[in-house]
């Protein structure tokens, strides 16, 4: 599920501390509720490792027993919560958390946008709040906690932050940096409040330099992405993706093909800065639906069907057949985990 813009314009007060006492990776949520002052031992969330959702560890009896050193985040109804906790060292580690009294909050259901509440109840009419100072930082119109017409939210310099727009058929989000440059802009089709996953995008450098421009329909995800100097970054397709060095030579290149089952093969190759070739991969991803992309991370397949390292246009590593879960405990760093990921 692709990632809501987050509209929200407060900043969450929050602390971590890590007591490196006892054995083992452990994790404690306490949280301090919206308009509120009593700190609570919180078991409602789960937690995973970046870059991999397919993972979920739960607390028990308050705790969250992790199976290792990574980086992880947090899974919660509430606020909008993009912390990145990098666990690295065994013990305790503790997170406390004051929700602000108002902002964005997430709601987990399907297809569906996160929305504001104020002191755990849903904005509805119009509404307007203000900075601590007194400057405005955010106006619109809401309906059930959802934004109704339009929303603007604002920086502490007056400047606009964000502004949306949801007439019938597309939502249109604008984001701006504190000085008034275009960041980016959305359009995203919805039906009454559900937001789907049908989008366009286009992101922009403060200069007005197209950054990328990317869309989403029917599950198949294009991007062209450049760097500051224009030459392409990423260019991907339904069925291939090209990465590129900032020299403008080839990176890394993917393909991918469906087998009658539903099984995806995907294919990758990569060279080094100067267009000599490093790797070659083969690798699949077993699967059930259709899904007309797959992951491009060689730790989210199932089968490493050949992989040839080469140095000098010689290969100095290769092997074949062997289970990615298998391959990743003999060979760690070829954990891809924090790269990118189409799905």
């Amino acid at each position: 599920m692709l990632k809501v813009i987050k509209y929200i314009a407060i900043v969450p007060m929050l602390t971590a501390c890590l007591c490196c006492s006892g054995q083992g990776f452990r994790f404690q949520f306490y949280r301090t509720k919206a308009c509120s002052t009593v700190e609570k031992l919180d078991t409602q969330y789960e937690i995973h490792k970046v870059g991999n959702l397919d993972t979920g560890y739960s607390p028990k009896a308050g705790v969250v027993y992790l199976p290792g050193p990574g980086s992880y985040g947090i899974w919660m109804d509430g606020p909008l919560l993009d912390t990145v906790f990098d666990i690295r060292d065994t013990g305790l580690f503790v997170f406390r958390f004051k929700e602000p009294d108002h902002g964005f909050y997430e709601t987990h259901a399907v297809d569906t946008p996160p929305l504001y509440s104020r002191c755990d109840t849903m904005l509805e009419g119009y509404q307007e709040y203000n900075y601590p100072d007194g400057t405005l930082e955010m106006r619109g119109t809401f309906k059930d906690g959802y934004e109704k017409d339009s929303l603007v939210t604002f920086y502490r310099n007056g400047k606009v932050k964000m502004r949306l727009l949801r007439p019938p058929k597309i939502i249109t989000i604008t984001d701006f940096d504190s000085l008034g440059n275009k960041l980016s802009i959305k359009h995203i089709e919805h039906k009454s409040f559900m937001v789907y996953r049908e989008y366009d995008l286009k992101e922009f450098y403060p200069g007005g330099k197209v950054k990328k421009i990317e869309s989403s329909k029917k599950r198949v995800s294009r991007i062209n992405e450049f760097y500051s100097s224009g030459l392409p970054k990423i260019v991907q397709t339904k069925n291939r993706r090209t990465e590129y060095y900032d020299n403008g030579l080839k990176s890394v290149a993917y393909t991918w093909k469906h087998k009658k089952s539903n099984d995806i093969t995907i294919y990758k190759t990569a060279y080094d800065t100067t267009g000599r070739l490093l790797q070659k991969t083969v690798c699949e991803e077993w699967i059930t639906d259709y899904i007309p992309q797959p992951s491009i991370k060689i730790s989210r397949s199932d089968l490493i069907v050949s992989i040839e390292k080469y140095d000098g246009g010689k290969v100095v590593f290769s092997v074949k057949d062997i289970d990615t879960k298998e391959y990743l405990k003999k060979y760690p760093d070829d954990d891809d985990e924090d790269g990118d990921d189409i799905n």
